[in-house]
């Protein structure tokens, strides 16, 4: 592909996740569940389940898990990292 139809091709991504996530949010925000608000919008649960799936991917690619500096070992035989809510322990 040419660098112009790669730029049209992120754009059209771009929006298109943009709108998936509005219309993830009003669905939590609605007080439905996620069946019934889909069928009162016309959206597969499918498609609901894809693009939310796609948009979790792309907030992890966004955001390394991976901590440079990492605290120091709580004891000499693990590792610890921390990356906002998520700890992981290794032994």
């Amino acid at each position: 592909m040419t660098n112009i139809t790669t730029a049209i091709t992120e754009i059209k991504t771009k929006v298109s996740q943009q709108e998936w996530q509005q219309r993830i949010l009003e669905c939590q925000n609605s007080g439905m569940s996620v069946k019934a608000w889909c069928q009162e919008n016309g959206i597969s649960t499918g498609s609901y389940y894809f693009h939310l799936l796609k948009i979790r991917e792309s907030v992890l690619e966004e955001k390394q898990i991976v901590s440079l500096n990492p605290p120091k070992p709580v004891s000499s035989s693990e590792i610890r990292i921390e990356s906002g809510r998520i700890t992981i322990t290794l032994s």
